[in-house]
């Protein structure tokens, strides 16, 4: 493994899942912002949309609301749409991270690849045990949502 290589496994966080749905179906569920707030965020979080501009470029803002009740804004940018295959996200406000997700085609079901790469190890070691349980919850949500499409 090349030093490079090993640096960059260092500031990334990687959660896969399979659904049981169409690759076209969960890409929707990314892509469209009425689908996309009703699923989005760990387990006992909401959402409120203000601005999802669904293509590169475009803005990202929102509120995810806690279950305890805190808010906690975010900002982003789409870097990348490219249907049905992959989305690229730069998560601007703080914590700063691209993410990048992958979907592929698996016979009527899609294996999703969650990819987060932060700034600094240290930036992703000090949120991993919250960001890794926080993408299970979210792709918990993903499942359920799919399910009940």
């Amino acid at each position: 493994m090349t030093s490079e290589y090993a640096e960059i496994l260092s500031r990334e966080i990687v959660t896969t899942r399979v659904f049981r749905a169409t690759r076209m179906t969960v890409f929707a569920a990314w892509t469209d912002p009425e689908q996309l707030k009703l699923w989005w965020g760990p387990r006992g979080f909401t959402n409120t949309f203000h601005v999802c501009e669904m293509r590169a470029g475009g803005l990202w803002s929102y509120t995810m609301h806690g279950p305890g009740g805190k808010d906690y804004p975010n900002e982003s940018r789409f870097v990348e749409i490219t249907p049905p295959e992959r989305i690229v996200i730069e998560h601007t406000s703080h914590p700063r991270f691209q993410l990048t997700a992958i979907f592929e085609e698996l016979g009527g079901n899609t294996k999703l690849t969650f990819r987060q790469l932060f700034e600094s190890a240290t930036v992703r070691n000090g949120i991993e045990r919250f960001a890794v349980q926080g993408n299970e919850e979210n792709m918990d949500k993903l499942a359920k949502f799919l399910e009940a499409k």
